[in-house]
């Protein structure tokens, strides 16, 4: 009882904020006043009776209850502990002794809170973006009274931290342990060196939770059967390849190998793109596949470092980030699906906060069809953010994104997240002119110059000066048309022949004629820029003939080209790869072509490119030395590949800026144009 008693003495306003809410709290006075209280004292708890309920107050006070619905600490306990506490009047030392006591059990409770506990439920990146704070001495703002009170400013989020802590509150009206509260308790701990941030003890907790030995199985699970395709090659693939590979990929999630699931699913993929003799089938493109994924499987395999491991797993899901207020004009929506099987709708906006770093933004609607045995229609998203309808038709207005959460230029579809309605939308703006290209060599600079994986940064608006050519190929399946700048520059925009493609297949057909019929004629073409094969392409995502251009004056790009020639080392990086990749369909196994390997390792010595003659030399050896055993281990061959494929991805990403840049004065092949 003595454990009840001074509690009660000790629960002052912050302490009962803390156990329920400032309105809560201010009611109970108003009871006090006018309510008719009377009290019964048991041996370890006190009932009350007030306002026609019956309350227990016991010890923790958290844990009182009310005979009246409310599950939480109602009004009727905070009056029932308000009036006990009037009534325990004592003397000031006593309460500052016992006070003390009190504040020592609640600092004992947080010290010995479990820093593991703690950042699982952070989760990685949150984690990590909070320990790189505190590690330049940013810390949520922390007060301490009878209870531990810790706001986060920039998230506009409160947590009152109070004994027993599983009472703990959290503005975001979570009730379990919620990533506030327990950043709450890790910012308490750093600021009373509890644990030191970054220090060796918190590394080691915070990726405590990776199972090496599960990860390490895994991979080499995943790496056998990637090695097999590339040891028997694509001519003796299985029949039932592509659902090894949905296997693989199903070990890989149970395993938390988030990035080698995907992988592995649009290998299987791919694969099954093979067994079925699609004309969508890119042998380079899964060659590249493989061996990203093998180098990646790899690594994992070899390293015990919890730490790296996390690093190399990937996240499922995308950790979001509080933003400020954004302001936002829709741009256009496309339908998306992927080899990892991955489908829905995808939404553009433009920012118009010049000044900050997400030009553009995504919201998206995209899902797993893999455990689905049909696949999704192309339905409208219903539209989040507490808007009501759908997204096609919200993104006719402007949008205002209150407490707006963001992780790569994408935005979460958050119900903390509010939006409204500001106007109808009006393309025609100085923060869309800013991001028009009239200079097609100046945005291959500024796009490509820093490596980025984010497709929101290789989001462009692009305005031709003339359409010189359009055609669809039909091996390929893709329309293009050839457009030129001002400066003589020359793109082409092409989009592949699906389903999903068909109306933007008809839209840039329709508009390379009309321009090539009338010279006067502008569009801007909102897209995806990539460069493939030393040339720069445009997925064209919108076409917009209502932006008018000339209000914005571009300032042309003042970089001189560069005066190396790189072709012939492109050229010699695209013959190994392309001979690799032909190692691949055939197989390890059955490769023969020792002297075109030596041949570019001699080429690639007499260009300076000693590295890669020593690498492509000790390949030519050990495929002759395969002849000579009858053993089926080709792991120092594989090893070897990746060191190669890694040396070709990095002298191809070098090379190809200028290489397209250059391309961009090439005269096209006159045959197909009409």
């Amino acid at each position: 009882m003595q454990e009840l008693i001074n509690a009660i003495r000790l629960a002052d306003d912050e302490y009962l904020t803390g156990l329920t809410n400032k309105g809560t709290l201010k009611r109970a006075y108003k009871d006090m006043e006018s309510e008719e209280i009377s009290v019964e004292y048991g041996e370890e708890e006190i009932v009350v009776s007030t306002g026609g309920e019956e309350c227990k107050i016991v010890f923790p006070l958290a844990e009182s209850k009310c005979s009246c619905p409310s599950r939480s600490i109602c009004r009727h306990i905070v009056t029932s502990i308000l009036w006990l506490k009037n009534d325990m009047q004592s003397e000031e030392t006593e309460i500052v002794s016992e006070k003390k006591e009190l504040d020592k059990a609640l600092k004992d409770e947080l010290s010995a809170y479990p820093v593991k506990l703690l950042v699982k439920v952070m989760k990685k990146q949150f984690y990590s973006a909070f320990m790189k704070k505190a590690e330049q001495g940013i810390l949520p703002e922390i007060e301490e009274s009878t209870i531990v009170s810790v706001t986060f400013p920039n998230e506009d989020v409160q947590v009152r931290l109070i004994s027993p802590l599983e009472y703990a509150s959290c503005t975001c009206h979570s009730k379990e342990l919620c990533q506030h509260k327990a950043a709450a308790i890790l910012a308490w701990q750093i600021r009373h060196k509890v644990i030191e941030p970054r220090s060796e003890e918190s590394e080691k907790i915070a990726y405590a939770d990776v199972d090496v030995k599960k990860v390490h199985d895994t991979a080499n699970d995943a790496l056998k059967f990637l090695s097999e395709i590339l040891s028997d090659g694509l001519v003796r693939l299985s029949e039932d390849a592509a659902e090894q590979a949905e296997t693989i990929a199903v070990m890989c999630h149970n395993a938390r190998l988030a990035d080698s699931e995907r992988a592995v699913r649009e290998i299987g993929s791919r694969l099954e793109k093979y067994i079925v003799h699609s004309p969508e089938f890119n042998a380079k493109k899964l060659f590249s596949l493989i061996m990203e994924t093998v180098t990646v499987l790899w690594k994992i395999s070899k390293t015990d470092n919890e730490k790296q491991i996390s690093d190399l797993l990937g996240e499922f899901k995308a950790e979001y980030v509080l933003s400020d207020t954004l302001e936002l004009i829709p741009i256009a929506s496309r339908y998306f699906s992927s080899e990892a099987g991955y489908e829905g709708n995808i939404y553009y906006f433009v920012n118009k906060d010049v000044k900050s770093k997400d030009a553009f933004l995504t919201y998206s609607d995209v899902r797993p069809t893999f455990y689905d045995n049909k696949r999704r229609s192309a339905k409208y998203t219903t539209a989040p953010w507490g808007l009501t309808g759908n997204m096609q038709d919200i993104i006719k207005s402007e949008i205002r994104l209150e407490k707006p959460k963001l992780a790569n230029g994408k935005i979460s579809s958050s119900s903390e997240t509010k939006a409204i309605l500001t106007g109808k939308r009006n393309i025609n703006q100085s923060v869309v002119y800013q991001k028009v290209y009239t200079d097609f060599r100046k945005m291959i600079y500024e796009v490509f110059r820093n490596k980025s994986e984010n497709e929101t940064d290789r989001l462009v608006f692009l305005c031709s000066n003339e359409c010189i050519g359009s055609e669809f190929d039909e091996i390929t399946q893709s329309q293009r048309i050839t457009i030129e700048d001002r400066y003589h520059h020359r793109m082409v925009l092409k989009v592949r022949y699906k389903n999903e493609s068909s109306d933007m297949v008809d839209k840039v057909s329709h508009i390379g004629k009309i321009m090539l019929n009338n010279t006067g004629i502008q569009y801007v073409i909102f897209g995806s820029v990539y460069i493939e094969n030393g040339e720069c392409y445009v997925y064209p995502i919108a076409v917009f003939d209502d932006i008018f251009v000339s209000r914005y004056t571009e300032k042309g790009n003042d970089e001189e080209n560069e005066t190396d020639d790189y072709t012939y080392f492109q050229r010699l990086f695209f013959d190994v790869q392309n001979l690799l990749c032909d190692m691949i369909q055939c197989g390890i196994n059955s490769f023969d072509l020792y002297s075109q390997i030596t041949d570019n390792a001699v080429e690639s010595q007499k260009m300076g490119l000693l590295r890669l003659g020593n690498m492509l030399e000790e390949l030519a050896e050990l495929l002759v030395a395969k002849n000579h055993t009858y053993s089926n281990d080709n792991t120092k061959i594989i090893d070897l590949l990746i060191k190669i494929y890694a040396y070709l991805e990095t002298g191809i990403r070098k090379t190809e800026i200028n290489i397209a840049v250059s391309n961009l004065t090439k005269e096209i092949d006159e045959s197909w144009i009409y």
